[in-house]
């Protein structure tokens, strides 16, 4: 009865690992659909504007300022590590759908590694069930 207890208890922080785990994962995939979306909304927004049509900029703190279009083919495109890049429409709609596929592809992956992981912690539990059933 004694060797049980340890087992059970092993068993147990398992389990709370994996929930652990899986509560990182889905946080991480919640924030992977935000960003997913911002790049979609981008990629609609280059759709819409054209020259002389105005628009609001982003200041800072929810803070805007109107501006016109110059130029509806001349965008600055971020680029990883804090740098941007202008690119013509084309280039930036290119860019950003790879990007919108990169995130789709890190979310099916984590959605995998959830389903996995959910796996894990059933079979644990019926291991655990056994476990107690073996105690009384």
């Amino acid at each position: 009865m004694s060797q049980a207890d340890p087992e059970l208890q092993a068993l147990s922080q398992m389990m709370m690992e994996i929930e652990s785990r899986l509560e990182a994962l889905h946080g991480e995939l919640q924030n992977l659909q935000m960003i997913k979306e911002d790049v979609e909304m981008a990629i609609m927004s280059m759709e819409s504007i054209s020259t002389e049509s105005t628009i609001q900029v982003p200041l800072g703190s929810e803070t805007y300022v109107r501006a016109s279009v110059v130029n509806d083919d001349e965008f600055i495109v971020g680029i990883g590590g804090n740098y941007s890049q202008g690119q013509n429409k084309e280039q930036a709609k290119i860019l950003l759908t790879e990007r919108s596929q990169t995130i789709t592809s890190r979310m099916e992956n984590i959605s995998k590694a959830i389903e996995e992981l959910k796996a894990q912690g059933v079979k644990l539990g019926q291991q655990a069930q056994e476990q107690f059933s073996n105690l009384q």
